[in-house]
């Protein structure tokens, strides 16, 4: 979907302790944006924008920005400018760019030098818009320069007729002597704010014609995003404005869009019929259209204007093949609505964007469209066929939680999607050991993953060489034992969007258990889990920890130990719970071969700083506990 201030950058998967993240990144402010990003690197000395919308609704903004250079760093961040501006809707001018020096010599830049460029094309998530960058190579600067531009963005037309809604960030991360948002909306005209971040009201100005509010903040210091936490678009204060009266509004809007291309063609009703046939059940049918969508429609985004916002023609979109998020849920939709499934398109913000404030009417905080389904009890269940790594009746993490608007006919509905619990986003991992009197061990591991694990490991299966794979295998192995030798390895449903992901593999490792005389230590499980005193490194926190998820990592032990040997040590069971989550250990010796068992549950969706100190005590005592459980054998 195409917004008015957001430059999208996809990283469809981040990964963090084996964690998928689908996320969207967004570069919040319609400012000149420099190539590198660094938060220290710079000072803000003004911040100062002036937008006006005038009687028809077209949409003027001036930016003033004077920041001076601190480091090196600030240096390269500011080696060039890009100043974005869409080809078909809105015009860009750039009034000057200069550098002040530390010695008072002012370096202006010659604007007929400046570069028309397209924006950025990503391969992952490939997206043709008429967004256009008009770019400035920036010489000359030192440590105490002081670079000072300014530029006019107008927005000829208004992409929903007679409204307006838009967003000012006051400043950036960077610390801050002054920003200003100051606002002007011809007099009569509704509108409504929300602020995020901080409490100062605007300064009101009225006068026959116009109202004018102001925004100020002062001396405020740098913003430090951190690890795990919310990124800058939550952290930085920014406002919201919008004329729109009502999510009906909105919704209305939205129908008005879709009401000509939803309904199918002859070939394509055909090819519903072919594929739901043999199905027996309503289920059956539902997920049958699900794959075909979720598998066979290849996401590609055209963003040209108003296009940004309205789907294609679902018939165009089935006869090519390929279309992006709101050309999957519409095609989706209409095509469930074929086999008598109650279907409707959902406008979401996913969770790099702050949420949808069910106070504020505005088709503009939505960054992503997927497809609600009615049940038979009147709740509604949730699809996104933009990925094609997750199964029917999951969500990848960047859905969960979010505020949505159902579009029901041109009527709104206002819902959350759900955020699922640490069992059906789980790790379950059987490994079976030998231990022999040389130290040496034998292992066959057996690794199923569900949910938003189960997602990344199947969009590595899908986008990973086989050479890429066996390396992956090859770095776990090599993680437990430097002396380990990949003995075999396979993977199952990679392709399956039923089954869950699993893992085999089986390896050999020298001196893996530690021997004195006639008694052999031995570590279980095999992996720990140090990654997470990463995420609890900070004394405290002012921000949550966001994994984007809830979940669950089980494992279970069998170990043979060597024929006349009995075990003499093993560690106690433990059971650790608090608000955060749980951390439970059991031993029992059956036939002659111990066996072990853990099960780690973290409710980590978003854990808010008063529960960061429950976190830190949970992670640690998993990582103590696993790092200490140390068996030891001996020779009758």
């Amino acid at each position: 979907m195409q917004y008015k201030r957001f430059n999208a950058v996809i990283a469809f998967f981040a990964f963090f302790i084996i964690m998928p993240l689908i996320t969207f990144n967004f570069n919040s402010k319609c400012y000149a944006y420099p190539a590198n990003y660094s938060a220290s690197s710079s000072k803000t000395l003004l911040d100062y924008t002036e937008e006006t919308i005038k009687r028809n609704f077209e949409d003027v903004m001036t930016e003033h920005e004077i920041i001076k250079i601190l480091n090196k760093k600030g240096i390269k961040k500011y080696s060039s400018l890009s100043f974005p501006y869409s080809a078909k809707n809105q015009k860009l001018k750039v009034y000057f760019i200069k550098i002040i020096q530390p010695d008072g010599n002012i370096i202006h830049i010659n604007l007929n030098n400046l570069k028309t460029v397209t924006a950025p094309f990503n391969q992952e998530a490939p997206i043709f818009s008429n967004q256009l960058l008009k770019t400035a190579q920036i010489p000359g600067l030192t440590k105490g320069s002081i670079l000072d531009y300014k530029f006019r963005s107008t927005i000829l037309k208004p992409y929903m007729k007679n409204n307006f809604f838009t967003e000012d960030y006051l400043g950036g991360l960077s610390p801050l002597k002054k920003s200003v948002y100051k606002l002007t909306i011809p007099d009569g005209i509704y509108y409504k704010y929300a602020e995020y971040g901080f409490k100062e009201k605007p300064e009101i100005i009225k006068n026959s014609k116009n109202i004018t509010l102001v925004w100020s903040l002062w001396n405020r210091n740098k913003l430090t995003p951190e690890p795990m936490g919310p990124g800058e678009s939550f952290i930085v204060p920014h406002v919201v404005v919008s004329s729109v009266k009502s999510w009906n509004k909105v919704a209305e809007w939205y129908a008005n869009l879709t009401k000509d291309i939803i309904k199918p063609g002859e070939q394509l009703k055909y090819f519903i019929k072919k594929i739901t046939a043999s199905k027996k059940t309503k289920l059956e049918k539902i997920k049958s259209v699900y794959d075909f969508v979720a598998k066979r429609i290849r996401y590609v985004g055209y963003e040209f204007g108003i296009d940004g916002y309205k789907p294609s023609d679902v018939n165009a979109i089935f006869k090519n093949r390929l279309g992006d998020c709101k050309d999957h849920a519409t095609l989706f939709a209409s095509m469930l609505k074929q086999i008598g499934v109650k279907a409707y398109p959902v406008l979401i913000p996913t969770t790099e964007i702050p949420d949808m404030n069910p106070d504020i009417p505005t088709p503009f905080v939505f960054d992503h469209e997927i497809t609600a389904i009615k049940l038979k009890s009147g709740k509604f269940m949730f699809a996104d066929t933009t990925s094609n790594v997750t199964t029917f009746g999951d969500l990848p993490p960047m859905d969960q939680g979010r505020n949505v608007l159902i579009i029901d006919n041109g009527k709104a509905v206002i819902a959350k999607t759900p955020i699922f619990p640490p069992s059906k986003n789980y790790i379950s991992d059987k490994e079976y050991t030998s231990v022999y009197k040389n130290g040496s061990i034998k292992v066959r591991a057996v690794i199923n993953y569900g949910g938003a694990y189960d997602m990344y490991k199947r969009y590595l299966y899908s986008s990973l060489s086989a050479k890429k794979k066996r390396n992956g295998v090859l770095k776990n192995i090599m993680s437990i034992s430097p002396n380990a030798t990949l003995i075999n390895y396979s993977f199952e449903n990679g392709d399956s969007m039923t089954k869950p992901y699993i893992e085999k593999f089986s390896f050999a490792a020298k001196k893996y258990a530690g021997k004195k005389g006639k008694k052999i230590m031995v570590r279980i499980p095999l992996r720990t889990r140090n990654e997470l005193a990463k995420i609890t490194a900070l004394d405290k926190r002012k921000y949550p920890i966001k994994f984007g998820y809830n979940f669950s990592e089980k494992t279970a032990v069998k170990i043979n130990f060597p024929k006349n040997y009995k075990i003499i040590y093993m560690p106690q069971s433990v059971n650790f719970k608090n608000k955060v989550g749980s951390f439970k250990t059991a031993y029992t010796i059956k036939n002659g071969a111990l066996i072990f068992n853990s099960i780690f549950s973290v409710f980590g969706y978003k854990i808010k700083p008063a529960n960061y100190t429950a976190a830190k005590k949970l992670f640690n005592y998993t990582i103590k506990t696993l790092a200490s459980q140390v068996l030891i054998f001996n020779e009758r």
